[in-house]
């Protein structure tokens, strides 16, 4: 069964919008889990819908993001699965980016 290991991202992520970014969820387990990142879609009446949007899939659990704008701002969450007994570990983090003015 995947564990996640704490010392990875924690929530909130605050970053300059036009930045980069590097989210990361750490886990362990017999066999190496995958990590899953999802961002979360939100329906027109601001309610999370139950369907996310599949960003990447890696045993390294890193997500990239580079020259994040607003748009990008929301929850992003990261699950780990070694396929064992189908049991899935998940974690949430918020992506808040500060607007730039020019």
């Amino acid at each position: 069964i995947p564990t996640f290991i704490d010392n990875a991202t924690s929530s909130p992520v605050v970053v300059n919008e036009f930045s980069n970014v590097t989210m990361e969820c750490q886990a362990r387990g017999r066999p190496t889990p995958y990590i899953t990142w999802f961002r979360r879609i939100n329906s027109e009446d601001n309610q999370t819908k139950s369907e996310s949007q599949l960003l990447t899939n890696n045993t390294n659990g890193q997500l990239h993001l580079f020259n994040v704008s607003r748009s990008q701002m929301g929850h992003y969450e990261c699950r780990a699965s070694n396929g064992v007994n189908g049991h899935v570990v998940s974690k949430d983090i918020e992506l808040r980016v500060l607007c730039k003015y020019i």
